[in-house]
């Protein structure tokens, strides 16, 4: 596992040049809607631009499907978008991404990536597996995502140059679903980076509505269920309190019945998905606590961004999310609506207490940065 690093500290220990080998990146991830996975790969991209602008890495190749829609392209400095092939999805990334790609290292960090390349074993695939949540909670994805991930995901723990997850917790989880990855020659944990490029205020001030928040997908391992039930106990005890759920569902998801109980519904607003970091951070700011009581997770990203916004997190006891948060969240049961609520209350009452998690928030948001996450993911490409 990768220390991460305050940034400051870090730029100073950044080489003046990375010694990597000619590079390819799986730009497919720029085709899909941003939800978490689409998000760290795009702040890797950022990063990994960054670096090429500034002289420090030989800029590499980001290869697209040339028929796929890109969603919200990034503006990058030196890295250019390379459009190739007929297909589209994973049909594109299976058949025709490993001839694109030729003999160069390629950079998968979307979970997937070609098999026939993966298994010949000839060049350098690197693989980021973010989790397993397909197989953890199968009923929460239709059919035939979970037919794909059984075939492609098995086959890149196993013969992937360099595997690499995003938490110690997540590796060790692997490591009991596939007992083979235990002997693998290189299996990294690389916690996500997470906090966004704002300059918050130095001194948190408590925002002057009573207003909860939760950010994630909506799906059965994220709790949506649950985060309905602990929002509706809040509202009820608090008629002036407001709860916002920001996040949606794809297609590969199943359905969930999310029915707001009539009373509080006014009160309880979707606001979909959203893309715009800047629309998120004014969620984060202005929201009372950040709601987050997963039955699952990796390295998840809104505890960190609303920790680097001042914004308190109350969130699931399991062990991804005590790595990724510290002693900087409050923590209960995914299950314990009661408990949850009650502590979203005393975020609502108690000046002192959201005081004090939301200046210990900011304190450990601060050491995960996208850059420290980058310069651990060079390492490992210098070692290709």
């Amino acid at each position: 596992m990768v220390e991460l690093v305050n940034k400051s500290a870090f730029r100073s220990a950044t080489p003046t040049r990375w010694l990597v080998p000619p590079l390819v990146l799986n730009g497919r991830f720029l085709t899909q809607p941003v939800t978490g996975v689409q998000r760290v790969a795009r702040a890797l991209l950022s990063e990994l631009d960054a670096f090429a602008a500034d002289g420090a890495l030989p800029t590499p190749r980001l290869v697209v499907p040339a028929r796929a829609t890109l969603i919200d392209p990034p503006a990058l400095r030196a890295i250019k978008i390379e459009r190739a092939g007929v297909l589209i999805g994973h049909a594109w990334e299976q058949i025709e991404l490993p001839f694109v790609t030729g003999g160069d290292t390629l950079l998968c960090l979307g979970n997937t990536a070609p098999v026939a390349r993966l298994k010949r074993g000839k060049h350098p695939t690197l693989v980021m597996v973010h989790d397993l949540s397909y197989r953890y909670f199968p009923k929460a994805y239709d059919w035939k995502f979970r037919a794909f991930y059984n075939t492609v995901i098995p086959v890149a723990l196993q013969h992937s140059t360099h595997l690499i997850t995003v938490s110690k917790a997540e590796k060790t989880a692997i490591q009991r679903a596939y007992p083979k990855t235990a002997t693998h020659r290189s299996f990294h944990a690389i916690q996500n980076g997470g906090a966004l490029e704002i300059a918050p205020s130095s001194t948190p001030e408590i925002p002057r509505a009573p207003l909860g928040l939760y950010v994630g997908s909506l799906s059965k391992r994220k709790n949506s269920q649950g985060v309905i039930q602990v929002a509706t106990r809040l509202l009820r005890a608090h008629p002036q309190a407001r709860f916002q759920i920001i996040g949606g569902t794809t297609a590969s998801l199943q359905s969930l019945d999310l029915t707001v109980p009539d009373d509080v519904a006014p009160r309880l607003t979707f606001l979909g998905q959203i893309n715009d970091p800047a629309r998120i951070n004014a969620a984060y700011q202005a929201a009372r606590f950040l709601l987050f009581p997963s039955y699952y997770e990796a390295s998840p990203l809104p505890p960190i961004e609303a920790m680097q916004n001042g914004c308190p997190v109350l969130c699931a006891d399991i062990p991804s999310l005590r790595e990724r948060c510290g002693d900087a969240a409050l923590y209960r049961a995914p299950d314990d609506h009661a408990g949850l609520a009650a502590d979203a209350s005393r975020l609502l009452t108690d000046p002192s207490l959201w005081m004090r998690q939301s200046v210990k928030g900011r304190a450990h948001a601060a050491r995960f940065t996208w850059r420290a996450q980058a310069h651990a993911l060079l390492r490992i490409l210098e070692q290709s």
